[in-house]
This record gives C-alpha cells, sequence and structure tokens, in this order.
C-alpha cells in the first residue's frame, strides 16, 4: 500500500502536503471527519476542478481516500494532520500565516534543501557578523541582541572582541536548541526557525550605508524599527519550528518564544530609548 511505502514518510509527505489548499483539505478532514465533495467544496470556496486536482495529488501521497462520495483521511493522513495542527498560530497572533511565512517554514523543514538552504544562511549570517564587527563602531550580537552600529544599545567592543562575542553567542545559540530539544532540533532546522534575526546584520548594514550614502539618517531609524520586527518574526517562526520538530502545541512553545526572542530583548532595547527621551 502507498502508506507503507518508504517513498511516502511524513516527512516527504509533508513537504508535499502542507502548503495551500491541501493543507486547508487536510485540516478541515482532520477537524470534521470524512466529508463529501460538496461540502468540503463549499467550505474550502473552490472550484470543483481545483478541488479534483488537488485531491488527486493527496491521493497519491497516500493522505486522503475516496470512498463513494465521501473523502477521509488514512492513518498516514491523520498522522500528517496532527503534525500540521501543531503548528497552526494562535488567531490573534497569526503573523507568520498573514506573511505566508508558515508554509514556508514548513516547506523548507521537509525539503531535501533543507542542509543547503540552512548553510547558506548561517553563511551569510556569519559573514554579516564579522564584517559588522569592522565596522566603527562594531555591530555584534550578544545573546540575540545586536548591539553598537547605529543601534540602541552599544557597549563600545572592540573589533576583535565583537566578532569574538557574535560568533561564541552564534554558536551557544545553536547548541541550546539542540541539547534543550533533547537533539530532536539539528542546527540546521535552528537556523530556519531563527532566520529573521539572522538576515538582520546583512540588512541592518545595507540599511546603514545606503543611509550615509545619500544622507537619508531617517533609514537608520528604519532598521531600528526593523529590528523589532525580526525579533517578533522569529519568535513565531521559531514556535512552528519547535512545536513541530518536539511535538508540543504551537501556543506552548509561542509563549517560550516570545519571552526568549522578543519580551527579554525588546526590554534591553527600550530601556536606551526610554533614556533618550
Amino acid at each position: 500500500m502507498i502508506k507503507n511505502s518508504p517513498k511516502f514518510t511524513v516527512d516527504r509527505v509533508i513537504y508535499g502536503a502542507a502548503t495551500g489548499k491541501r493543507r486547508d483539505i487536510i485540516l478541515l478532514l482532520h477537524k470534521e471527519g470524512p466529508l463529501t465533495l460538496s461540502k468540503l467544496r463549499a467550505t474550502l470556496g473552490i472550484s470543483p476542478s481545483t478541488l479534483l486536482f488537488e485531491l488527486s495529488t493527496l491521493e497519491k501521497l497516500g493522505v486522503v481516500r475516496r470512498e463513494d462520495s465521501l473523502v477521509a483521511l488514512t492513518e498516514l493522513g491523520e498522522r500528517v494532520a496532527s503534525i500540521i495542527s501543531t503548528a497552526a498560530p494562535l488567531k490573534s497572533l497569526d503573523f507568520i500565516s498573514v506573511l505566508g511565512l508558515r508554509p514556508l517554514v514548513i516547506w523548507l523543514l521537509m525539503s531535501p534543501r533543507l542542509t543547503i538552504t540552512a548553510s547558506i544562511l548561517l553563511a551569510t549570517w556569519v559573514i554579516a557578523l564579522v564584517i559588522g564587527g569592522l565596522q566603527n563602531p562594531p555591530l555584534s550580537m550578544i545573546y540575540v541582541l545586536y548591539i553598537g552600529y547605529y543601534l540602541p544599545l552599544s557597549l563600545g567592543l572592540s573589533a576583535p572582541l565583537s566578532i569574538a562575542s557574535s560568533l561564541l553567542s552564534l554558536t551557544i545559540l545553536i547548541s541550546a536548541v539542540y541539547f534543550l530539544s533533547h537533539r530532536k532540533i539539528s542546527p540546521f532546522k535552528t537556523a530556519i526557525g531563527v532566520f529573521p534575526i539572522a538576515l538582520y546584520p546583512a540588512a541592518h548594514l545595507t540599511i546603514v550605508q545606503i543611509a550615509r550614502s545619500l544622507e537619508y539618517t531617517y533609514l537608520i531609524t528604519v532598521s531600528q524599527i526593523l529590528l523589532f520586527v525580526a525579533l517578533l518574526l522569529t519568535a513565531t517562526v521559531f514556535a512552528s519550528v519547535y512545536s513541530l520538530e518536539v511535538g508540543t502545541t504551537y501556543e506552548a512553545s509561542l509563549v517560550r518564544a516570545l519571552l526568549l526572542f522578543f519580551v527579554i530583548p525588546s526590554l534591553f532595547y527600550l530601556v536606551p530609548l526610554r533614556n533618550a527621551l
């Protein structure tokens, strides 16, 4: 049977079925149980041809089966739905869904291109941290806090110490996630989970250079606002990765991630901003 074929592991199925209308079909069947084609089409608001196309793909993946006029999840489909549903964000904090990041995150986690994508991301992060450490004043990372080089926090570190602290913080962050998750979240998956703050240094350096060359100093303020957005997105993205890999609910993961990646860092940044007012 399809569901017993090694080709159709849960990871591979999620990679092919966890986005777009396919994901909606899986979660609806998981919630409501077997449904008729007309009920599926009416609930999802899609055309008959689109529904049949998506169902055909899901059948090939071994996720759904059709019996007479009913569509139902297979055993493999129920497992896939259970995993996907743990990453469903709170309706009041639906940041990833709105921006289309959650399907991308799940796709990357299950993609055979995960290793190369995460490696490029990590390399970009390291290069940006090294370049940032050579600026005046240096840009460095301590914990998930970016300090110096036109940012609210600044400790006046030297360039070598700045680079060393950045690389050490990066190593500690990835190692801590790996061991605290009982080795369920690999360094590559951690990189995907924190990609907003991983990309921030390169974005900040670029924005500052543009602001200085064009004398648009207000762009530096935009970069500082972007920092808070990056922290918030990191919390929501990491919560999805953690809930998917460790098996906890998204809500529980989100509370922890918001505390570690947004609330605590924001408090540090707000202190100097408040004193400056």
